[in-house]
C-alpha cells in the first residue's frame, strides 16, 4: 500500500511525543505512550485513563510504541469504548518499518471481541499509522464489526491505517452505525484488505441508515479496497448529506456497486478506478429492467423519493452530483464467470452484469430538470494491474461466487483472501509473504502492488494526476492538494477570542476566503448551507490547536446565491452570510 507511512516512520524516529506530520491534531504535550503487553492492556489502559465522568482527558494521545526490535502486537479484551474523543497513533517499528497490530484476545471460554470501538456520541476517533487485524491467533476470523457506534454525531478519521479481515458476521457493515445520525468519516490513505464474509455483499464499508441525518459527510481520499464485500456506502433512505470520493482503487468487490445512495443529492465521484466492482453480479429477474433500481450498476441514481417532503424540501433541480474522470474494467477472468454460471447453475435466472452508472431516464441529459448532475469521461478501460494479481485474485472471487450462487448465497466459509498479511502469533521482525525491499517497491509492507502500468490512465484525473490511489504511485502523491479547502495557520499569537471573519471577496466566484480564530484547541467544524438549511459543503472538521486559520473556500459546484457559513466549536457557534455570483 502506502509510501505515504514512511513520512510518519521519520517523524516518530526524531521524537516519541511527535505525531505524524500528516496527523489531523497537533503534537500534544497530554501524549501518553501505551505499551503493548499484557493482552488487554491497550482497552484496559483507554478505557480507564478518563475524568471521573468517564471522558477522555482532553488533548490526550495515545501512542503505540513496539517494546523492542520485534513487531509488537495489541491483543484486545474488550472493545475501547471510553467517552469523548479517542486519538491512538501507531509508532512505526524502526527496525522493521511495520505499524502496530491491533488483534482480537482469545477469552478462557473461546469467545473474542466483536468490534474494536464503540463511540459513545458526540466523539471523534483518531486513527493513524495503524494495522487492524480481525483474525485471532487460531486463524478464526470471529470479528464482525471494526466500530459499533453506541450514539449520535460522531467523527472518524483515519489516516495510513489497515484494516483487515472483517469477517461481517452479524453486520454487513465495517461500521455499524445503523440507527445513528449525523456521522462523518474522513478516510486518506487508508487499505482495506480482504474484509468479506459468507454473504458476496458482506462486508461494506458503512450503511448509513435509517436515521433522518445519517451521514453528515464523508470524504474519502486515496485509498485502496482490495478483496472486500459490499458497498462503501450504502442507504436504503437519505444516506449522505455531502460525499466526497476521490483517488480512490476499489480491486475486486463481492457484490453490489460502490455506492447504494440512490438519492444522492450532493456528491462528487472522480479520479477513481472501480476494478471489478460487484463481481458476484446479481440475477436479471431482480431489476425488472429498470434503470436506476437498487444493485443495477456500480453507482446507481434514482429520483428523489422520501426527500421532497418535510423535513429535507429537497428538490430535483437542487441536485449537485459530478461524476467524472473515472476507470471502469471487468477483467476477463471476472466476465469468464459470468457466462460459465449463466451456462449452468444460473441458466433459469441468469446473472445482469453490472453498469458503471444507472439513472432514471433523462437524468443525464435533461438539464432543465437536473441542471447540476455532471457526468463525463467515465470510461471502460483496463489499468492493467499485475497480470498474475489479477489472475489469483479473481480465481479467489470466481470460486467463492460460483460457491455462494450454488448454495443459496453463502459462501460456505471460503474467504477470497489475496496474501493474508499477517499470521500471529508469529512475531518475527519480518511478516510473512512482505518482500524484504518493500521500501522501495511499494512503500508499505503489504505484498500487493497496485501500480499499474496503462500510462494514459496515469494523467487522466481530473487534476491531471493518475486515476485511483495516489499512494501507488509516490511521485504524484506528493503532487497532490486536498480539494475542498486550502488551510494556512498563522503565526500569530494564540487569539484571545473565538472569532468568525467576514468572507473576502463577498460577492465572489468561485472562490472566496474565510478566516476563524481559536482561542483554545478543540474539535471545530466550518460548514456552508444554503437558504434552505441545508448542508452543501464541509469546509473542515476536526481537532484543532488554538490559533488563526485561512480557508480558501471554492464554490465552482454551485448555483449563484446566499449561502450561510457557521463556525462551531463545543457549545460555540458563529454565523455569517456570503453571496456567489455566477
Amino acid at each position: 500500500m502506502k509510501s505515504a507511512i514512511t513520512s510518519l516512520l521519520l517523524v516518530a524516529v526524531v521524537s516519541l511525543a511527535a505525531v505524524p506530520s500528516a496527523s489531523f491534531a497537533a503534537p500534544s504535550a497530554d501524549t501518553v505512550i501505551v505499551s503493548a503487553l499484557p493482552p488487554g492492556n491497550l482497552n484496559n489502559f483507554i478505557n480507564a485513563d478518563t475524568t471521573s465522568g468517564g471522558f477522555v482527558k482532553p488533548n490526550t494521545v495515545f501512542l503505540l510504541k513496539p517494546t523492542g526490535a520485534i513487531d509488537t502486537v495489541y491483543y484486545l479484551t474488550a472493545p475501547i469504548s471510553p467517552k469523548g474523543n479517542v486519538h491512538i497513533v501507531g509508532y512505526i517499528n524502526p527496525n522493521t518499518g511495520h505499524p502496530p497490530v491491533v488483534a482480537p484476545s482469545i477469552a478462557g471460554d473461546n469467545t473474542s471481541i466483536g468490534y474494536f470501538f464503540g463511540p459513545q456520541g458526540n466523539d471523534t476517533l483518531s486513527l493513524e499509522g495503524l494495522y487492524f487485524l480481525g483474525t485471532r491467533t487460531d486463524s478464526i476470523s470471529f470479528t464482525g464489526r471494526f466500530v459499533s457506534p453506541a450514539g449520535d454525531s460522531n467523527v472518524f478519521i483515519f489516516d495510513q491505517c489497515i484494516v483487515e479481515n472483517i469477517s461481517g458476521a452479524g453486520t454487513p457493515n465495517l461500521f455499524d452505525t445503523w440507527n445513528h445520525d449525523h456521522n462523518s468519516f474522513y478516510v486518506t490513505n487508508c487499505e482495506f484488505r480482504n474484509n468479506q464474509d459468507d454473504n458476496p455483499q458482506n462486508p461494506g464499508f458503512a450503511w448509513v441508515d435509517p436515521g433522518t441525518y445519517p451521514c453528515d459527510t464523508a470524504e474519502f481520499y486515496n485509498n485502496t479496497f482490495f478483496l472486500t464485500g459490499g458497498y462503501v456506502l450504502g442507504s436504503s433512505g437519505y444516506g449522505c448529506t455531502f460525499l466526497d470520493f476521490e483517488h480512490n482503487t476499489i480491486f475486486f468487490s463481492g457484490q453490489g456497486g460502490a455506492f447504494d445512495l440512490y438519492q444522492m443529492t450532493n456528491a462528487v465521484i472522480k479520479s477513481n478506478i472501480f476494478f471489478s466492482v460487484s463481481s458476484a453480479a446479481y440475477p436479471d429477474l431482480w431489476y425488472n429492467n429498470i434503470p436506476g433500481s437498487w444493485g443495477s450498476a456500480v453507482i446507481p441514481i434514482d429520483s428523489l423519493r422520501s426527500l421532497t417532503a418535510a423535513p429535507y424540501n429537497l428538490t430535483e433541480a437542487g441536485r449537485h452530483i459530478t461524476i467524472t474522470n473515472n476507470a471502469y474494467f471487468w477483467p476477463k477472468v471476472t466476465t469468464d464467470n459470468w457466462s460459465q454460471l449463466n451456462a449452468g447453475i444460473m441458466a433459469s435466472t441468469p446473472l445482469r452484469p453490472p453498469d458503471f452508472i444507472n439513472t432514471q431516464p433523462g437524468m443525464l441529459t435533461n438539464k432543465t430538470a437536473w441542471p447540476y448532475i455532471n457526468v463525463a469521461n467515465n470510461d471502460s478501460v483496463d489499468p492493467s494491474f499485475n497480470s498474475t494479481l489479477v489472475q489469483t485474485a479473481g480465481t479467489q472471487m470466481a470460486v467463492f461466487v460460483d460457491t455462494c450462487w450454488a448454495n443459496g448465497g453463502s459462501g460456505m466459509g471460503i474467504r477470497p483472501y489475496v496474501y493474508p498479511l499477517y499470521n500471529p502469533p508469529s512475531l518475527t521482525a519480518a511478516w510473512p509473504n512482505v518482500a524484504s525491499n518493500w521500501a522501495s517497491t511499494q512503500g508499505y509492507p503489504v505484498p500487493e502492488n497496485l501500480a499499474y502500468s496503462n500510462t494514459a490512465l496515469q494523467s487522466a484525473g481530473s487534476d491531471g494526476l493518475a486515476l485511483g490511489d495516489l499512494n501507488w504511485f509516490p511521485s504524484q502523491l506528493a503532487q497532490w492538494k486536498k480539494p475542498v479547502t486550502a488551510v494556512n495557520q498563522t503565526k500569530n499569537p494564540v487569539p484571545t477570542e473565538f472569532a468568525l471573519s467576514n468572507n473576502y471577496p463577498n460577492p465572489f466566484n468561485p472562490s472566496t476566503q474565510i478566516r476563524i480564530s481559536l482561542k483554545q484547541a478543540g474539535v471545530i467544524s466550518l460548514a456552508v448551507y444554503n437558504v434552505l438549511g441545508q448542508l452543501v459543503q464541509v469546509v473542515d472538521q476536526g481537532y484543532k490547536p488554538a490559533g488563526e486559520y485561512l480557508y480558501n473556500v471554492n464554490m465552482d459546484r454551485f448555483a449563484s446565491g446566499v449561502y450561510f457559513y457557521t463556525l462551531r466549536q463545543g457549545a460555540n457557534s458563529i454565523t455569517k452570510k456570503m453571496l456567489l455570483l455566477k
